[in-house]
């Protein structure tokens, strides 16, 4: 079931405990400092001058806003698709506050993006969790979607929680006031300009769909020499596209479902020959070589350490075959050659990457050689840096609130320390 689902369930929950506000949305999921945000609440009964919160991240009260709010009925016959076609609550000035993650009553989230420059670029995965959430009836999955039937379109303008894979490390990293963060939704890959001027972009939870625009960015953003961490697996994995107004994702995952004409557009896999654009040229891993962790298999549910001196684990006393306990869902992962008794591994180079370490692995199940792998990569020598974890739940429970939590926010923070310091005189 998809952190979504349950986050729709405890609001219903609460509404009848505590808030009047059954649901609602925004009208965008992220914001600039100039903008209106357009919200649209269904509460259970009519208010008059209701005193609405927004709270941070983590769940602090930053700002109060007072508006009117009264029952609403879906009014569009495929809310999964068309959105839920509330009528607008109210229009108010984006609140005057840092680029971050900000929910109304605790539900409702959004972003203020960058106002000025930030070393660091945090992306939100708002394709992904669009793509999981089932808010009018159906999803991109058929598991939960009405007749089982999956959406080929679904609206953003519906209830969408907080992302399943990265809100804990969301709590978490908003807490480190060393560094100078930015934030962004996915749709802002598709202007440059929303990340050319960071040092760092990173990229946590399980950052799935994205749009050939998104990923011709973030190859230009490394090829420009600047840095990437990052912390997500099964990342890239479809290709999407946006309806004109950009309220709307379209993914078919069938080839011949797709009624585009340009075979580069097909919302397929990316690792499909047609869409000429292999995942792991970008980032250095990818599902096709991974898996699933968590299913039986001859594995250690966490990355047994090969890479001990590397810089990245400084301060850890982590050594050779050691265990970082770290249970995942999906992994990415590359080409490795096992020695007859398993017992060494080899990282293979068919891209020919300047630079393309292994730090860590471990065995999953999906295929013949599946694995999940932690490397770090530099495509040539001009370009930027990229430390890629592969692994869904780094930035979820199992890492940061798991068995090996603390080492894992350690080498999170190292890791960071690393992209900026090779980064700062560029």
């Amino acid at each position: 079931m998809h952190k979504s689902f349950l986050l729709l369930i405890l609001g219903a929950l609460l509404g009848s405990c505590g808030t009047p506000i059954v649901d609602g949305y925004a009208d965008k999921i992220s914001y600039a400092v100039n903008d209106s945000i357009s919200l649209f609440i269904n509460a259970d009964g009519s208010y008059d001058r209701y005193q609405l919160e927004v709270t941070d991240i983590n769940g602090k009260k930053v700002k109060s806003l007072v508006l009117d709010m009264f029952p609403q009925i879906l009014t569009e016959e495929k809310p999964y698709e068309s959105g839920y076609g509330y009528k607008l609550t109210a229009r108010i000035p984006v609140p005057d506050l840092n680029s971050g993650v900000y929910l109304f009553d605790n539900r409702i989230p959004f972003i203020i993006k960058s106002s000025k420059q930030y070393d660091v670029l945090i992306l939100y995965s708002s394709n992904t969790e669009n793509a999981y959430c089932e808010a009018g009836g159906k999803s991109t999955y058929s598991y939960n979607s009405s007749n089982n039937v999956p959406a080929s379109t679904v609206s953003f303008r519906r209830p969408i929680g907080l992302p399943y894979n990265s809100t804990e490390f969301l709590q978490w990293i908003n807490t480190q006031k060393q560094f100078s963060i930015g934030y962004i939704c996915d749709k802002d890959l598709d202007d440059y300009n929303n990340i050319k001027n960071a040092k760092l972009l990173i990229i946590p939870g399980h950052s799935e769909y994205w749009t050939r625009l998104a990923r011709n960015n973030f190859d230009k953003f490394i090829d420009e020499g600047n840095n990437a961490l990052i912390l997500s697996g099964n990342t890239m994995w479809w290709q999407v596209r946006y309806d004109k107004l950009e309220n709307q994702m379209i993914c078919y995952k069938q080839l011949a479902s797709d009624p585009i004409k340009d075979t580069l557009l097909k919302t397929i896999n990316w690792t499909d020959p047609i869409l000429n654009y292999p995942v792991v040229n970008s980032i250095g891993l990818d599902f096709e070589h991974g898996g699933y962790g968590k299913k039986e298999d001859k594995g250690w549910d966490g990355y047994k350490i090969v890479n001990p001196l590397s810089p990245i684990l400084k301060e850890t006393g982590l050594k050779a075959n050691d265990i970082i306990k770290l249970p995942t869902d999906e992994y990415d992962g590359c080409q490795l050659i096992f020695s007859s008794d398993s017992t060494k591994v080899n990282l293979l180079n068919p891209s020919n990457f300047y630079l393309y370490e292994l730090i860590g692995y471990d065995i999953a199940s999906r295929s013949t050689n599946s694995n999940g792998a932690w490397i770090i990569m530099q495509k040539n020598k001009q370009s930027g840096i990229i430390i890629n974890t592969g692994s869904t739940d780094w930035c979820k429970t199992a890492g940061m609130e798991g068995e090996d939590s603390d080492v894992i926010k350690k080498i999170t923070l190292n890791m960071i320390d690393l992209l900026l310091d090779d980064n700062s005189d560029k």
